[in-house]
Order: structure tokens, then C-alpha cells, then sequence
């Protein structure tokens, strides 16, 4: 399951592209169980979590679960994250694009 922050546009809309891509289970933090999955709303806030029982990635190494699970070049990448310098790549794009996701556009209904 991927917990993305449902007040954010980018993030909706990057939950959108992902559920036209996949069968990945999506959930807005405002609509999942957050203290059932111990996640906090400041969590979900600072970053995507990929939640499967009880193991939790957040930030690029959420990011890279989803793109493997969409195969393809996107799984290649995806495994390609998990490994520096690839991943320390990955960490700092995330945050790059999470600290200015304020200024991507579009609409989250």
C-alpha cells in the first residue's frame, strides 16, 4: 500500500499516474488508518510511505517499491534506486522535488 499525502496536488497527481499504471493499493492520509499503520500525519506529510505489514519505506525508497512493482523499464529503475549511487541520487531528488512540490500545478479531485 502506498500512504501519500492527499492535501498535496503533486502528490495526487502522482497517485493518480500511479493507479493508470498499476493495481499498487493507494491511500490518502486522510483516508487510511494512520495509527493503525503506525504512521503519524506529520509523517505522512514530509513523505510517501510504502506500507506492507509491518515493514515501512518512506521518501525515494517508497518511490522505488511503486515503480517495481510497475515492471518494465520503470521496475529496472526501481531496482536501480536500492543501489548507490543510484539511491543517493534518488534521496536527493526526492527531497529536491518534496521541499518544491508547492509548485507543480493541477488539481487533486
Amino acid at each position: 500500500m502506498l500512504v501519500y499525502d492527499g492535501d498535496c496536488v503533486f502528490c495526487c497527481r502522482c497517485a493518480r499516474w500511479v493507479a493508470e499504471r498499476s493495481d499498487v493499493e493507494l491511500i490518502a492520509d486522510g483516508d487510511a488508518d494512520l495509527e493503525g499503520l503506525g504512521l503519524t500525519p506529520s509523517d505522512t506529510k514530509r513523505f510517501v510511505w510504502w506500507v506492507d505489514n509491518d515493514r515501512k519505506l518512506s521518501g525515494h525508497k517508497a518511490v522505488g517499491k511503486v515503480l517495481l512493482s510497475l515492471g518494465g523499464a520503470w521496475g529496472l529503475l526501481g531496482t536501480a534506486m536500492k543501489v548507490p549511487p543510484v539511491s543517493w541520487l534518488g534521496a536527493l531528488t526526492y527531497r529536491l522535488v518534496a521541499n518544491n512540490r508547492h509548485r507543480f500545478g493541477g488539481g487533486c479531485g
